[in-house]
Parts: C-alpha cells; sequence; structure tokens
C-alpha cells in the first residue's frame, strides 16, 4: 500500500517552515542592519525622538496643558489599563517636595528628586532606553513619567519576516504549483484528442490521485472511442451482409433466374428472413441508443416478477425440447414485487432465456430461478438463468460478453446484432438494479437483481 502524504499536511508543514525560518531571518537581517547603519549618537537620538512623541502622547491624554489637577486626575483612571497593556509605563502626580499624590500601578515610588526641575533623564542600554520624564502641571503639582522602552520600533522585524515567510512558501510550494499547471496542460491535450497523452505521476498525495484519475478518464475515453469505431465497423457490416443478399436474390428475381416456382418460394423466404433479421437489428439499435441516453424516461409500475416469468416461459418449454434441452424453474410460493418499466425488464429477462436457448448444447439442463436476497441491508428480487454453452467459454470470453457487438463467433456468422446483452445490462441499470455473469462448473450463469418493494 503506497503510503499518502495529505496535501493540506505538506502546505501546513510549508507554512511551518516559511514561518520558522522567515522569523529567524528577519531577526538576523535587522540586527545586521542595526549594527551596520546605528551607532550610539544614533541610538540615543532615536531614543530621545521616541520618548518624546510618547511624552506628547501622555500630555494629550491627560490635558496637561488645561493644568487642572482634577481632569489630569480623571484622565490618569482613564488610561490606567491602556497603560498597564504597554512595555513599562508610569505616570505619578506629585507635589513641589517630590511625594507622590496619585499614580498609575503600584510600584512602592513614595518621593521623586525634583531638584532639577522639568526634563528628562534618559538612560539607553543597548536596545532599550530608560526616561524619567518631569513635566510641571501647575504651581503646587508635577508630572513625572517614567518610560522604559525599545529604541526603535520593532516593525522591520516584522516586515522582514513577512517577506521572507512569503518567499520561502513560494518556494517550497513552487514544485506543486508547476506541478499543477503541467497537469493543466495535459488535461488541454487529451480535450483535444490526443487521448494517448498521459499525467506524469509525481508526490504522494491528492495531487497523484487526481493525475491517476485523469490518466484513468483519459484511458477509458481512448477504449470508448475504439470501441466506437469498432461499433460503426461492426454495425456496417452486420447491415451489409444481409443487404447484399436481399439485392442479390431480389436481382436474381427481376432477371427471372430460377427454373420453377419452389426456387422462386425460396428466394423469397431468404429475402424475408433477411428483412426480417435487419428488422430486429434496427430495434435493438433504436433501444440502445434509447437506454444510452441521459433523459430517457420509463414508465414505471409495479411488477410481479413471478408472473413476469411465468409469461415469459409460457410456451417456450415446446422450444427447449426442439432443442432437446430440459427446462428446471424453481421459483417462490411467495410473490416478490419490483417496480419499473415492464416492457424493458421483460426484454431484459426474455434477452437471457432466448440466449439460454440458441447458445445451450444439446441435452443439457437449462435452470431458472427466482428469489429474494439481502444484500448490503437491501432485499432483491434475484432472477438467475444457467446453462452448458455449446461452446467452451474462457474467463476472458465471460467478462467481454457484455461488449457493444461481442460475439463469441469470430467469424460473426451467426445472426444476432451482438447488442442483446448490452441492452439488457443498460435496462438493469436504469432500474438501478445488478447484472453479473460468471462460470460454474463449465456452466454459464447470468444473474439479474431488481430492488423489492414491499
Amino acid at each position: 500500500m503506497k503510503k499518502i502524504v495529505k496535501l493540506k499536511g505538506e502546505l501546513i508543514l510549508a507554512v511551518c517552515i516559511s514561518a520558522i525560518s522567515g522569523i529567524i531571518i528577519a531577526f538576523i537581517v535587522s540586527s545586521i542592519y542595526r549594527q551596520i547603519t546605528l551607532n550610539d549618537d544614533k541610538i540615543k537620538a532615536l531614543a530621545n525622538e521616541r520618548n518624546n512623541k510618547e511624552i506628547e502622547m501622555i500630555k494629550k491624554q491627560l490635558k496637561i496643558d488645561l493644568k487642572n489637577e482634577s481632569i489630569v486626575y480623571a484622565n490618569i483612571k482613564r488610561i490606567e489599563n491602556i497603560l498597564k497593556s504597554s512595555y513599562i509605563n508610569r505616570v505619578f502626580v506629585v507635589d513641589n517636595n517630590g511625594y507622590v499624590k496619585l499614580s498609575t500601578g503600584k510600584i512602592g515610588i513614595k518621593q521623586f528628586d525634583l531638584s532639577k526641575g522639568e526634563g528628562v533623564t534618559l538612560i539607553v542600554n543597548d536596545n532599550e532606553f530608560i526616561a524619567t520624564n518631569i513635566i510641571k502641571l501647575n504651581e503646587q503639582s508635577y508630572i513625572v513619567y517614567l518610560n522604559e522602552n525599545n529604541v526603535y520600533d520593532d516593525m522591520i522585524i516584522f516586515e522582514v519576516a513577512f517577506i521572507a515567510i512569503m518567499i520561502i512558501f513560494l518556494i517550497l510550494i513552487s514544485g506543486r504549483v508547476k506541478y499543477i499547471s503541467d497537469m493543466a496542460k495535459d488535461v488541454r491535450i487529451i480535450a483535444i484528442g490526443d487521448l494517448s497523452n498521459r499525467v506524469k505521476l509525481k508526490y504522494k498525495n491528492e495531487l497523484t490521485d487526481l493525475a491517476e484519475d485523469i490518466n484513468y478518464m483519459a484511458q477509458e475515453i481512448q477504449h470508448q472511442e475504439l470501441n466506437q469505431k469498432e461499433f460503426i465497423t461492426n454495425i456496417s457490416h452486420d447491415l451489409r451482409t444481409p443487404l447484399t443478399t436481399i439485392l442479390g436474390y431480389s436481382k436474381m428475381i427481376e432477371q427471372k433466374v430460377y427454373s420453377n416456382e419452389e426456387d422462386l418460394e425460396r428466394y423469397i423466404s431468404i429475402i424475408t428472413k433477411k428483412c426480417n433479421y435487419l428488422n430486429t437489428m434496427m430495434d435493438d439499435f433504436f433501444h440502445y441508443a434509447k437506454l444510452s441516453s441521459s433523459d430517457m424516461e420509463l414508465e414505471k409500475v409495479t411488477i410481479n416478477l413471478n408472473e413476469l416469468v411465468m409469461q415469459l416461459l409460457d410456451g417456450e418449454e415446446i422450444n427447449f425440447k426442439k432443442n432437446d434441452l430440459k427446462l428446471d424453474v424453481l421459483l417462490l410460493n411467495k410473490s416478490i414485487y419490483t417496480y419499473g418499466d415492464s416492457i424493458f425488464i421483460a426484454r431484459a429477462l426474455g434477452n437471457l432465456i432466448n440466449n439460454a436457448l440458441k447458445y445451450s448444447k444439446n441435452t443439457t439442463v437449462v435452470t431458472i430461478c427466482l428469489k429474494e436476497e439481502n444484500i448490503n441491508g437491501i432485499n432483491y428480487g434475484v432472477f438467475s438463468i444457467e446453462n452448458t454453452p455449446n461452446n467452451n467459454l474462457s474467463e476472458k470470453i465471460v467478462d467481454n460478453l457484455f461488449e457493444r457487438l461481442y460475439k463469441v463467433d469470430k467469424s460473426r456468422n451467426e445472426e444476432g446484432s451482438g447488442l442483446g446483452l448490452v441492452i439488457t445490462q443498460e435496462i438493469i441499470k436504469a432500474h438501478n438494479g445488478f447484472i453479473e455473469v460468471k462460470l460454474v462448473e463449465g456452466r454459464i450463469k447470468f444473474i439479474i437483481g431488481l430492488t423489492v418493494y414491499e
């Protein structure tokens, strides 16, 4: 059993690899960029710039310019949750001596040194900075804003990571994308008529399954096309032979190429026989075309299978005796009902009975059986007919019996359209039943199953 890796799993793995690789690359690129482009003075300038922006933000949020301590208190309460979620930002309201009157959070600071007055004390350590910002609120109070943050915005890391992740992901899946593109090209080649073309198999996932299905479809279409050509050739052959005979004898009659009335009657009898054969052929072709049509409508009624089988066998025992055959019929005592087109179902069962009559070995038994079976939870009325064929049949021949125009006699001298079993199969298929054929100890057995309706 071949191992199949789900395409979904491959994509998830590609995303994970891309994400990890992209983040690593982003940190490396960002670190190298900063080492190359940033010196100590530049880093300190960036820290001051970022700190000043945040001071302006705090001033606006607290409305410090109004110099109203009550408004500042109210705004501190409003933004306290926002400050808690940031890196480390604390706001304090202190008096002229530096004693804390109100603060965000509880970090245990009771007094600040205000001897230097307003201003900023900034300490930079690698990529981080700590700033103590003293802002005069009014004559009685100051605002102390503690800001500890990164020197620069880390968005560059995210930007590089996003780009790296996308590039790596596209590289990882590029092979599969190209494979899908190649598959589409192969399908177009098949679609325009080159049925010998096949999609190359690659990977071991759903794409492989899809490629195999496309190849199988192309193979089946190619097989059907060959069958179609053979079908047309065989039809031409089967129609030309009797027509040639009819035209030949008609010309002989027209030219009075006969010596007596008996010859004339024999010619007319041959013509009539060939005309009847042609009529049967055309009737079979018509039914086959009708059954093959997707818009065919069946006139369904309730059918008693017991009665239908007995009607089909009524009077047939004499014909079986003429062919030196014994007919053994096994029916259930109770009625078995199905729902379908009675004419078509009678045609299907009749075809199997006629085949047994025509192709059974002399002095053998033809067994017909009707019973009810439960298969996969569904009740079926199962009709079977078993006989000893007059030709030795192999498993290969039996497998081909449902092919259009297939005849066991390759010389094709036997009369018949070769569509009887195909028509039977199409009828059963149209009724959602099943049909099968098998060899049982030198005897051939056809089995038909139709859904039972109570």
